[in-house]
């Protein structure tokens, strides 16, 4: 267990998410050609009967008779055993692709949270349930109560310095005091330039 747990905390999941959307589109075209190749009897068969059968309304139900039995009617044969086989082996690789998206979720906010200093159990749990909605609640829950250093890119609480490397997450307006933001260029209140403060403060944490 403690293995796997450091496997997922230095997973690059960019990397990972750029490999598998690659597979996952190169999986879906060659398996959507390959069946069309594998049904193409099956394929002409129906078409060649919808074109001969006269008043066809399935959404009206305008049909006199019901579907079950209708390919027998018009000659449509049934996929031979190695079809079935090769589709049954698509429909695997679609619902491991599927099973694979579906886990990286709750293996992200695993690693998330652990940077974020954040529950650990709880939002793995709730991605492995929720899948895309626990990801989105979980970035809403860490924006309201975490902040991110620009410095070193430490998740902490919010704070008037980065617990990790020291940088103030505040820089006073050396016009108006008020407090800005330390990659602002100019206050947000008097619109003087904080460029000259900015330096001051960086020189101060180097020294």
């Amino acid at each position: 267990m403690k293995h796997w747990k450091e496997r997922i905390l230095q997973m690059k999941f960019g990397r990972v998410v750029r490999r598998l959307a690659i597979f996952s589109v190169c999986a879906a075209l060659l398996g959507g050609i390959l069946s069309v190749v594998l049904l193409q009897p099956q394929i002409s068969q129906i078409t060649s009967a919808a074109q001969q059968e006269e008043q066809i309304d399935v959404f009206r139900g305008e049909w006199s008779h019901d579907w079950e039995g209708w390919d027998d009617a018009h000659g449509i044969t049934e996929p031979a055993l190695p079809v079935k086989a090769a589709l049954l082996a698509l429909g695997a690789v679609f619902c491991a692709l599927a099973a694979a998206w579906w886990l990286l979720v709750p293996a992200w906010l695993f690693q998330a949270s652990v940077r974020a200093r954040m529950n650990t159990l709880v939002w793995p749990l709730l991605g492995l349930l929720w899948s895309l909605w626990g990801l989105i609640l979980f970035l809403v829950i860490r924006s309201l109560l975490r902040q991110r250093c620009a410095a070193c890119g430490t998740w902490q609480r919010k704070a008037s310095f980065c617990t990790a490397c020291g940088r103030s997450f505040h820089v006073t307006c050396p016009s108006c005091g008020a407090d800005c933001s330390p990659d602002d260029r100019h206050c947000g209140r008097c619109g003087a330039s904080l460029q000259p403060a900015a330096e001051a403060a960086s020189s101060r944490e180097d020294r």
